[in-house]
């Protein structure tokens, strides 16, 4: 069963989004932290990263973008990352792929549940068939 995470300042959200991914059969892990998460970020096959996290206090700013730059850069086998956020517009879609080439997939929260399952499903079914074919 793949472990999934979501990093959103909003609790509230990420419970119901957390419920929904469970519904599915997922394991699920919620940060509110940043740098709670990249404590734990090798354990997860899938991150869920909104876009526009605000900084802690009296800690150095680190948005959505950062996060899957520094999980990219500095894990050997990182997991998926998608890169979340609720002022995405199809309009601005494209722009996010460009501000942060590093995610696997870009997506707004006000996608519908199905759309963001069907994401989930297509990049982890995608990650387990590289796996398969690197050990043949």
């Amino acid at each position: 069963m793949p472990h999934l995470a979501i990093l959103d300042d909003n609790e509230t959200w990420c419970y119901v989004l957390a419920l929904r991914l469970e519904q599915q059969g997922y394991r699920v892990s919620t940060f509110t932290s940043a740098q709670a998460l990249l404590r734990e970020v090798e354990q997860f096959d899938l991150v869920l990263v909104d876009f526009s996290i605000p900084a802690p206090r009296y800690q150095r700013s680190m948005d959505g973008t950062e996060v899957i730059c520094q999980v990219k850069q500095h894990l050997e086998h990182p997991p998926l990352l998608v890169l979340i956020s609720s002022f995405f517009t199809q309009d601005i879609l494209a722009e996010a792929d460009r501000l942060c080439p590093e995610a696997d997939a870009v997506l707004s929260k006000q996608s519908e549940t199905n759309e963001l399952l069907a994401q989930i499903q297509m990049l982890l079914a995608h990650s387990l068939s590289l796996e398969e074919s690197a050990v043949r």
